[in-house]
């Protein structure tokens, strides 16, 4: 499994707080299956900044001293990005992408995404950067309305869900939109969003849940195929579920999962 949102990075955001707390959660999820993980700190003007070598200091050090503690699993740089007016200049000028890549994972106001969201995420777009919406499960204005997540799909943003929302870690609304936007196909990750705050777990507990529920098929697409795209630096059906129902909406919905 590939892990595209983590914050195992030491002493650069809300997630670990030591070197020692990070090799530890490496380890774990080594040990869980996970062979690459990307490491996206908060970048949030005002609040988490910093330089892309300030970065790179930190990412080069823990690399070191996972290699030196025997883990294999691979580490990769990424950045969790707060969406606001003018960001495009700080992900060009610091490269603030998934890996050598153009995905970008974004993120913004939990109690509803604004007005200008999509405003301040057009112009990324139009300089050739695929941004993925970190949790869209966890927004207020989409769990009230989960066809926005479908707006954003619609308008070429990746949806990206975390692990503990399926298991009930942030509430049932949240653990019901989650479901949601995974069974009309609009989630193409799954990932962590660890903080170090517990053992790692989570995404291969969710990733066995959604097998279960819906099918392996789907578990693996977001969570090999879909991020080793990200590595890769390939393209990614924004559509890749057809949802049919029947014309008699009073009986239970059917429906036939049709995968590219």
């Amino acid at each position: 499994m590939i892990d595209i949102h983590s914050h195992i990075l030491p002493n650069i955001d809300d997630g670990s707080a030591s070197a020692e707390q990070s090799l530890q959660q490496l380890k774990q999820a080594e040990e869980l299956g996970v062979s690459k993980i990307y490491l996206t700190s908060h970048y949030f003007r005002g609040h988490y900044q910093y330089t892309r070598g300030e970065y790179d200091e930190k990412l080069n050090n823990l690399r070191e001293q996972a290699q030196t503690a025997g883990l294999q699993i691979e580490i990769e740089s990424g950045f969790e990005v707060f969406i606001q007016p003018g960001i495009q200049e700080d992900i060009q000028e610091h490269s603030l992408t998934m890996g050598d890549s153009r995905y970008v994972l974004i993120e913004s106001e939990l109690n509803g995404l604004p007005t200008d969201f999509y405003a301040n995420v057009y112009p990324l777009l139009r300089a050739g950067y695929k941004p993925i919406l970190a949790h869209a499960e966890r927004y207020v204005s989409i769990m009230h309305k989960p066809s926005k997540a479908r707006d954003l799909v619609d308008k070429n943003v990746y949806i990206q869900s975390n692990a503990g929302a399926f298991l009930g870690f942030y509430g049932e609304k949240v653990r019901q939109t989650a479901w949601t936007l995974l069974e009309n196909g609009w989630t193409h990750f799954l990932a962590s969003d660890d903080h170090v705050k517990g053992e790692y777990g989570a995404l291969v507990e969710a990733s066995k849940l959604i097998g279960k529920r819906i099918d392996d098929h789907t578990a693996d697409l977001l969570t090999r195929d879909h991020p080793a795209r990200i590595s890769n630096g390939e393209a990614i059906k924004y559509s890749y579920v057809i949802v049919k129902r029947p014309r008699n909406h009073r009986k239970k919905s059917i429906m036939r999962r049709l995968f590219g």
